[in-house]
């Protein structure tokens, strides 16, 4: 799970470096929609030393994506389209655009545009003044057209998207570049796509299905190697700071940590409040970082010394709804359905009925995003497929009390469901190592 809205690098704030999916952070310090450009402004290199210098070379034979699956994407993307009479797709720069077409570009109030048809060469329209670095990202991958800041710029591309009856828009583009769209085409309809690229991103291919593979074993390993220097007495900050330093040193980028004491795991995404680690205590840390775009998302729970009856029990209930909901994922069944199958261990429990104890959702899909389609909730109709990949994170939370949550990315196979790294084995084996 990851928090939308707490501030940068400490305890159960999520510092995230990436937006949009992968996020950036802002001078407030609040989390802010993922640009694709901003991974490229973090990929410095990372600290490496100290108790993590072991870490260093986890990730360094991971290959990124290459041209040809982006052209492959396109393709997809155009039989998408075609199958349900679409004449092309609008996109601009985000999350999407870089999952077409491997073009990182932040977004402005100078929309950069791209127009995949189902037919032709795909169409660029971007400032002029930006043309020499346009042009060296996009290379010879379709037409550019260029305006100056004197002009309107849907303008330069009026007679294209008038000669297109029925155009389908990125959902996450925005209305003020929607409206002047439709302002610049009158005769063109517009709708939101409703599935053409969520229809792409959500089957995984193999390379895809390789780095979220990595960068959760990545994380897994950091996680646990920080927990190794973790003592009674640090605060939640301190804690993710380790954290943060352990995925570093392993290769990861755009490294988020959310860090939770006690009582304060009882908030799924943190509260203001400070903790510092006491004997006794749980800790909640929910964290993942950046490979090559693609995204890891890991949350454990352990205890410093010996848990209480009560703390147990209820890590044990977490434990057992995660493994139930596992078991029931394989091609065919539906989201909703997994869903429901962990929350009925917890309501068993007692922690029921519904969302009394266990507030959220049982996972979303991870990719370029850490949270996309497909999501596992109740009545969620989406069918597993495989090459989707998804978190599986039950939890329960007692006000004032205690929060646990379990959370492992998944992928769905051909067979049933693939874990990326090893999972918890028990309350005394929280990192699967024993």
């Amino acid at each position: 799970m990851e928090n939308p809205i707490a501030p940068p690098w400490s305890r159960r704030r999520f510092a995230a470096g990436l937006g949009l999916g992968f996020g950036a952070l802002s001078c407030a310090g609040r989390r802010q929609a993922w640009s694709a450009a901003d991974e490229e402004l973090s990929r410095e290199t990372p600290p490496r030393g100290g108790p993590f210098a072991g870490l260093a070379a986890f990730c360094v034979d991971a290959e990124p994506i290459q041209a040809s699956e982006y052209a492959a994407r396109r393709e997809r993307a155009r039989e998408l389209a075609r199958a349900i009479g679409v004449d092309a797709i609008v996109l601009e720069a985000g999350v999407s655009l870089y999952y077409l077409t491997g073009v990182r570009w932040g977004q402005s109030e100078r929309p950069l545009l791209y127009v995949l048809p189902v037919e032709g060469a795909p169409l660029w329209l971007g400032p002029a003044f930006e043309s020499g670095t346009l042009g060296e990202r996009v290379g010879d991958e379709g037409e550019i057209h260029l305006w100056e800041e004197h002009e309107g710029p849907y303008t330069q591309i009026t007679a294209r998207l008038a000669a297109l009856g029925r155009v389908a828009v990125d959902p996450a583009m925005r209305l003020f570049v929607v409206d002047a769209l439709r302002q610049a085409a009158r005769q063109t309809h517009f709708e939101i796509d409703a599935g053409i690229l969520s229809g792409c991103r959500m089957i995984k291919s193999p390379a895809e299905l390789a780095l979220l593979r990595r960068a959760s074993e990545a994380t897994k390993e950091a996680l646990r190697r920080a927990a190794a220097e973790i003592r009674v007495g640090m605060s939640e900050a301190t804690i993710a700071e380790l954290v943060r330093e352990a995925q570093e040193a392993a290769g990861l980028t755009d490294v988020w940590t959310l860090v939770l004491v006690g009582s304060n795991a009882a908030f799924p995404h943190g509260t203001n409040i400070e903790r510092v680690l006491s004997p006794g205590d749980a800790i909640l840390v929910d964290t993942g970082g950046s490979l090559h775009g693609y995204r890891s998302d890991v949350t454990r729970t352990w205890f410093t010394g010996k848990p209480s009856a009560e703390l147990r029990a209820a890590w044990e209930v977490v434990h057992a709804a995660q493994a139930a909901a596992l078991a029931a994922m394989r091609p065919g069944v539906s989201g909703g359905s997994i869903d429901e199958i962990a929350r009925q261990v917890i309501d068993a429990a007692g922690h029921g009925p519904g969302y009394r104890r266990f507030t959220h959702r049982l996972g979303h899909g991870i990719g370029l995003q850490v949270h996309e389609d497909p999501y596992l909730v109740g009545g969620a109709e989406v069918v597993l497929a495989p090459g989707m990949v998804m978190s599986n994170e039950p939890g329960i939370y007692v006000p004032g009390e205690f929060g646990i949550r379990i959370e492992d990315i998944v992928a769905i196979t051909p067979s049933g469901v693939e874990v990326f790294g090893p999972l918890s084995r028990s309350i005394e084996d929280p990192f699967g190592v024993g």
